[in-house]
C-alpha cells in the first residue's frame, strides 16, 4: 500500500503528462515516462506506454476538459501502480525519476508539492511548517 505522500506523486505525474502535452517539455516527458515503465515492466512495456502517451495526446488535442481530467487520473493509476509494485529500492529510484519529470512542467511541481516529515517529536502542540501555510496540530489538552 502506497502512503499519501507516494499517491500525491503519482497524481503529480499524472498531472505533469496531461500539463506536457502540446508543450515543449512532451518530448522529454513522453520519453522519460516511456523509459519508466520499460525499466519496471520488462520488455514491450515501453511501446506500450507509448501507444498510451500518444493516445493520450489525441484526447488533449481534442480540447475535451473531461477528457483532460481522465488523461490526468489515468497516468495518476499507472503512476500509482508502477510504484506499488516495486520493492524499496526500486522504488526510490522511481520516485526520483518521477519527480525529475514532474520538474520538466512549468506549475505542476509548484502546485503538487510532496513533503515528506521524518523523525518528528510531538509535544502537547506540535507545529509543521511549509511552502506558504501553517498548520498546528494539537493533541490532548493544552492546560
Amino acid at each position: 500500500m502506497l502512503t499519501e505522500a507516494l499517491l500525491a506523486l503519482a497524481a503529480a505525474g499524472g498531472s505533469a503528462v496531461v500539463q506536457a502535452a502540446g508543450t515543449e517539455a512532451w518530448g522529454s516527458v513522453s520519453e522519460g515516462v516511456a523509459r519508466m515503465f520499460r525499466r519496471r515492466s520488462g520488455d514491450g512495456a515501453e511501446d506500450g506506454a507509448q501507444r498510451e502517451l500518444d493516445r493520450t495526446a489525441l484526447v488533449l488535442a481534442s480540447d475535451d476538459a473531461e477528457g483532460s481530467s481522465r488523461q490526468a487520473s489515468l497516468w495518476g493509476q499507472r503512476f500509482a501502480a508502477l510504484l506499488s509494485d516495486a520493492d524499496d529500492q526500486v522504488r526510490q529510484q522511481a520516485e526520483t525519476e518521477l519527480r525529475q519529470l514532474i520538474s520538466l512542467v512549468p506549475g505542476v511541481a509548484d502546485r503538487h508539492q510532496v513533503l515528506n516529515i521524518h523523525g518528528n517529536t510531538y509535544d502537547k502542540s506540535p507545529q509543521q511548517y511549509g511552502s506558504h501555510n501553517h498548520q498546528q496540530i494539537h493533541y490532548g489538552s493544552d492546560t
